[in-house]
Parts: structure tokens; sequence; C-alpha cells
């Protein structure tokens, strides 16, 4: 059986999987604003005319770049709905929950999510994936607030991410500060304390 053809197409589907990963790094220690087809091409350590053989455009690398950072978000929200879900997470497991996937994320990933952002006010083309990231975040903590007995989840939930985000931010800028993850985890209790009530968190 010939499989060249299948081959072919399966080292085509990988090069332009490197050189998504190469735009994410390129975002995040260049700046979104200096994506070019060489800048990626010379981070994925390939020729200068592969990325345009791949991309019709440099809003095509970017949107790739920024949807792959949105499908792994909502991959670990998920996960962490269907652990609400099923009742393994009472609002502390909850709180600690949400702190372990921002702060387990890739660094790069993170940067290249949050220049994403605030490059979304002057280039419109990134809004979608960027709300599919900021959704994605808001309707699993919804979910899983509703789970732990918030009858209405939404303005809570909204904390929540808010406060993430804030986090997220300060790892970028100062990573690894166990103060930090302390004085969140205790913040996000509380928030939880002002909706469920002393006795669902204890």
């Amino acid at each position: 059986m010939n499989t060249g053809g299948r081959t072919h197409y399966t080292r085509g589907r990988e090069r332009r999987d490197d050189l998504i990963d190469a735009a994410i790094r390129t975002i995040a220690r260049r700046g979104l604003e200096r994506v070019t087809f060489r800048a990626v091409a010379e981070e994925a350590g390939f020729p200068p005319s592969t990325t345009s053989y791949f991309f019709d455009s440099v809003d095509d690398v970017i949107d790739a770049a920024i949807t792959r950072v949105a499908d792994s978000v909502t991959a670990k929200v998920s996960a962490l709905l269907d652990a609400g879900r099923s009742g393994e997470l009472d609002a502390a497991g909850l709180a600690e929950a949400m702190i372990e996937m921002v702060s387990g994320q890739d660094n790069e990933d993170s940067i290249a999510q949050f220049d994403a952002y605030l490059a979304a006010r002057r280039r419109p083309e990134l809004a979608e994936p960027v709300h599919r990231i900021m959704r994605a975040l808001e309707e699993s903590t919804e979910n899983a607030l509703r789970a732990l007995g918030v009858d209405d989840p939404v303005i809570p939930a909204q904390q929540f991410v808010a406060l993430i985000d804030g986090f997220t931010l300060h790892e970028i800028a100062r990573p690894g500060r166990a103060e930090s993850r302390d004085a969140l985890r205790d913040l996000l209790v509380r928030v939880l304390e002002s909706y469920v009530g002393d006795s669902r968190i204890r």
C-alpha cells in the first residue's frame, strides 16, 4: 500500500503545528506586532519562505496562534468543570484548582494570551479567539460555582476570572511567589464565602 501521500500530509501538518508554536513563542518574546513570516520561520528553525507556504498572511498566523492558546485554555477549564460536576471539588478545592490551572500554564502561552487581550482593541480580527478564552473561563467557573450552591453565579464567576487574570499577570512579572499564591487562594475562598456561606466552605 502506498503511504507516501499520507506521510507527506502528516509532515505538512507537523510543520504547520511547529510554525504555530513558533508564532506563540514569537508573540511572547517579541510582541504581537513583531510577528512576521520571517520571524516565525526563524523561530521554528525553517527556511524563511516556509511560513508563507502554510499561511496566506501574517494575520492568519497570529489567529492560528491565539486560537491554539484558546483551545489550550478551553481544555483546561473543561477538565475543571468536569471535576466540579462530579462533586470532587469543594469551595477551597475549586480555588486551589483554579490557581493550579493558571500557574501550570506555559508562561509563553500566558504572555501571548494577554498580549492578544491588549491587541484585540487595535485588531478586531483577534476579538473572536480572545473572547473565546474569556468566555471559556467564565462559563466553566459559573458551572463550578453553581455546583457548589451559588444560585446566580454570573457575577461571582466574573470576579473569580478577574482575580485569576490579575494573578496570572503578576506571575508573568514576578513568577513563583508563594505569598502571591497564598493571598489569591485566601481571596478566592473569601469571595466564595460571601456567596455560599461559611458552612459550605469549611
